[in-house]
């Protein structure tokens, strides 16, 4: 379980506690909640900061930072880390596995002993560098060792993106690999006794012609939020964030989260609080050239589209 603590001012606390109560009094009611800035001029910045990470404890938050422009061209990122301590989150720093390459999208296991990230960095007997998955780990002295490309078929010749795990260790990312439906696709990876299965894509419905590209899976394995491109629904002609239920194994039919999506670009989103709070990154509109990480009540938005959760009709 990622535990959020108090991870911004005083006043942000007080009003998502009220929302929260409000909420868990009126649970039948239907209560719009707005997004919330996450550490304004601490983390969030004038800078492109975004695809926040919680530790397990809720202590740490790692994070992806660019100075360049949104929207502007290539960027490139590097990752950071906070610490909570005395209840406040300290003024980020640079972590010790980044700030050559570039490298975003961190994510820390439930065990908190793993961050998976995706880095643009050569890798000894590759000629062609794409953007690949890549992991380090936590020693003995509790620090971070040196980073580990994954094995193929996970890495590919073409592009791996945002890679999630569930409590099972199952994993989870997007890939613009050859064999998708469109331009990205979402793929799982299985858990097994001896070690991963190959890469499955998650098919129809989830995968369209279109775009789809950063997910996050919450610790059962059964809900899906996914940036997806260039949809009819889409507020943003970029990224709107899209979620999707597993009922009878089966994905339901990914819906608009329209609470939380813009006419800029909105993606990485990021479940912790037991799946009680939603954060994401978004540029809020398509003239803005940087990105804010926010948060917000996850707990009406699930009930909303749970409730009209239906799967495709074959």
């Amino acid at each position: 379980m990622k535990k959020l603590g108090t991870p911004i001012n005083l006043l942000s606390i007080i009003i998502l506690g009220v929302l929260l109560f409000v909420f868990g009094s009126c649970k039948n009611a239907s209560i719009q909640f707005e997004p919330l800035v996450f550490e304004p001029k601490n983390i969030s910045t004038e800078s492109i900061e975004y695809a926040p990470s919680f530790s397990p404890s809720g202590s740490e938050v790692y994070f992806s930072k660019s100075n360049d422009k949104w929207g502007k061209g290539d960027i490139k990122s590097s990752i950071y880390y906070s610490i909570k301590k005395n209840q406040k989150w300290s003024k980020p720093k640079l972590a010790p596995f980044s700030g050559q390459y570039d490298d975003s999208a961190p994510h820390i296991t439930n065990d908190g002993k793993t961050l998976y990230f995706v880095s643009q960095r050569p890798s000894e007997g590759l000629q062609q560098i794409s953007l690949d998955v890549w992991k380090v780990e936590r020693n003995k002295d509790d620090k971070w060792g040196i980073p580990i490309r994954l094995d193929s078929p996970i890495n590919s010749l073409e592009n791996e993106y945002c890679l999630r795990t569930d409590k099972h260790g199952n994993l989870y990312f997007a890939s613009d690999r050859k064999s998708g439906y469109g331009q990205g696709d979402l793929y799982m990876v299985k858990k097994t006794n001896s070690g991963y299965g190959p890469p499955i894509n998650l098919g129809n419905p989830l995968n369209t012609t279109k775009g789809e590209w950063n997910l996050e899976v919450n610790e059962e394995g059964n809900i899906i939020i996914f940036e997806a491109s260039e949809r009819e629904e889409n507020l943003s002609p970029y990224g709107d964030l899209y979620i999707s239920f597993k009922l009878n194994d089966n994905w339901s039919i990914p819906q608009n989260i329209k609470e939380i999506n813009t006419t800029g670009s909105d993606l990485y989103p990021e479940l912790i609080e037991d799946d009680n709070i939603l954060f994401f990154s978004s540029s809020d509109s398509l003239e803005s050239t940087q990105t804010n990480i926010y948060f917000i009540e996850f707990g009406s938005i699930y009930d909303k589209y749970k409730k009209n959760a239906v799967l495709l009709q074959k």
